[in-house]
């Protein structure tokens, strides 16, 4: 049985990758019912990666079901950052997304405090590591010309820093795992790190193309945001069959 979890994973896995071009060019001349359904279907992909990695590694620790939470979360965030009928929906969905973040964050933290019971929440690096990279934000959306109204700096921002601390978070949890030396714990290591920090890279290309006019309709940079959040999130969605139970 889990030699066909894992066929099914691998396929899933293809094909949500294989989807995801053709949502995207559905989606070129802006957001309708068909690329709606099929960036839905590419989301439920995740989910149903998530729930066959659990299957796979008998595993249904606190870790893996906050896992799927952040998921499906971002599954919400998916639904409403697409509909296109009312700008409230934009807002339903950057609030999944956050949530998502923060459920991640929990979900690693339970397991660098199992790993390393006495380590502080924050350390000197992490918090460094916030902060360049909202100062970096900044810069760079001044330097493009980023028309980021006022109401939206503060909410931007504390969105920024809690995506870094879910790389940071990401990023100690598997170097813990490396060094532990539990079963899979490099590749542990190496596919939470780039899930993170592919799930960084598009969340910063999507600020681009929400808040800058002339990349609103910039279909490479659009390909890029959308092929690095479904690995992103695929990547994820595969910690519960590495990750010990």
């Amino acid at each position: 049985m889990t030699t066909l979890y894992l066929i099914l994973f691998c396929a899933v896995f293809v094909g949500v990758n294989a989807l995801n071009p053709v949502y995207v060019k559905a989606q070129r001349n802006g957001a309708c019912p068909k690329s709606l359904l099929l960036k839905m279907l590419c989301a439920t992909g995740y989910l149903v990666t998530c729930v066959l990695a659990m299957l796979i590694g008998n595993n249904f620790t606190k870790f893996s079901w906050l896992i799927l939470l952040a998921l499906g979360l971002s599954w919400i965030g998916d639904l409403f950052l697409h509909l296109w009928q009312h700008k409230i929906f934009h807002g339903i969905g950057f609030l999944g997304f956050l949530s998502a973040h923060f459920i991640f964050i929990w979900a690693y933290l339970t397991e660098i405090k199992a790993l390393s019971p006495d380590r502080a929440f924050f350390s000197v690096p992490e918090v460094a590591a916030v902060v360049l990279f909202c100062v970096g934000f900044i810069l760079f959306s001044i330097r493009i010309g980023t028309n980021l109204k006022s109401v939206l700096v503060v909410p931007v921002l504390i969105y920024a820093a809690v995506i870094t601390t879910m790389l940071c978070k990401a990023s100690v949890m598997g170097v813990l795992y490396a060094k532990a030396g539990l079963p899979h714990g490099v590749f542990a290591a190496v596919v939470a790190i780039a899930g993170a920090a592919l799930f960084v890279a598009s969340d910063f290309s999507i600020a681009i193309l929400m808040f800058n006019e002339k990349h609103k309709k910039n279909y490479p940079l659009k390909m890029f945001n959308m092929v690095t959040y479904f690995l992103a999130v695929l990547l994820l969605s595969a910690l519960p069959m590495l990750v010990a139970a």
